[in-house]
């Protein structure tokens, strides 16, 4: 399947899916289950094949290059997303995008950092280039991977949101299988979108996908919003563009940060994070949060702004807006 390469970027371009789109496709990994024998593919297959999980169970670490365009074809953005686990099996997250003139937030470029601070709690680390802010967000332990997760570029599982996938096609093209599908949304009678999914037919592993959104005017007829073009590589070492990571938790001016979520319950847990002063702390999970200053929670913090790390020390207590079962 290496061969796909080159001539699945000439059938992506083909296609109108982006002219002069840049592919770094193919697994270079050597594993037992890729070879020239086909496996049956399924779209079904195709999902539960390509969960990030699963991925990185036959992988040490997964690239998936973007590139983005408007409805004009005018690149907007393109991106690096790696993820992998470490030797403690926990999941790291890396991200790099790249914003062009044609971009809604112009000429800028995003890093974002999923990983362990020094005391080893799960937190996710982003900056922009134009503000030089640098921000975390903080999760329950429990809730760390499941966050990171959702940020992780997959097939796409099915959503309960009114939406429907139908498969328009299915072949083999330039020694990948091809399916493409329509999606529709009851409630959205004037959009819809259209994927490719590009697959590895001894693997059932993503090689590619696009999706093009469109919008339908009054007459019926269809306009281009869109094109998002995903290429998956197995093979690349996990390097992140930039280390966050370094930058927040190597400063030789510290906020000893203390959160202690769930405070008096049983499953009370506190969490050390010795962060770079003047870093924008958010709280994030699954019930939402009340922020206190003391832990008899009579002095709430406005928790509509970043938690206040200037100081040499911080303590927040943090309490679920929805009561745990």
């Amino acid at each position: 399947m290496k061969n796909w390469k080159k001539a699945g970027i000439g059938a992506l371009c083909v296609m109108s899916l982006l002219a002069g789109c840049g592919m770094q496709g193919g697994d270079t990994n050597n594993n037992d289950s890729n070879t020239d024998e086909s496996k049956e593919i399924t779209l079904e297959q195709v999902r539960v094949d390509n969960i990030p999980e699963k991925l990185l169970e036959d992988h040490e670490a997964v690239t998936v290059s973007i590139q983005g365009t408007d409805q004009d074809g005018r690149e907007t953005y393109t991106a690096k997303v790696q993820y992998t686990r470490d030797d403690k099996g926990n999941l790291l997250l890396a991200s790099h995008y790249s914003y062009t003139a044609d971009s809604p937030v112009g000429e800028d470029e995003f890093f974002a950092q999923a990983c362990l601070s020094i005391e080893g709690n799960g937190v996710y680390l982003s900056k922009m280039e134009s503000d030089g802010r640098l921000n975390m967000n903080c999760y329950p332990s429990g809730e760390y991977e499941s966050y990171i997760q959702e940020m992780l570029p997959s097939c796409g599982e099915l959503q309960d949101d009114g939406s429907v996938e139908t498969i328009d096609d299915q072949s083999e093209q330039d020694g990948a299988v091809v399916i493409s599908t329509t999606t529709t949304y009851s409630d959205m009678p004037d959009y819809y979108f259209t994927t490719l999914y590009y697959v590895d037919p001894a693997t059932g592993e993503l090689l590619a996908k696009s999706v093009t959104d469109y919008s339908k005017d009054e007459s019926g007829e269809a306009s281009v919003l869109g094109t998002t073009l995903y290429d998956w590589s197995y093979g690349e070492s996990y390097l992140p563009d930039k280390e966050l990571a370094a930058e927040a938790f190597n400063s030789d001016e510290v906020c000893a940060l203390t959160l202690v979520y769930n405070p008096s319950a049983a499953d009370e847990e506190t969490q050390e994070i010795s962060i770079k002063r003047g870093t924008y702390v958010t709280f994030v999970s699954s019930t939402g949060n009340l922020l206190y200053a003391d832990a008899a929670l009579t002095q709430p913090i406005d928790d509509t702004v970043s938690i206040d790390t200037n100081g040499e020390e911080m303590t927040v207590y943090v309490v679920p807006d929805v009561p745990l079962n």
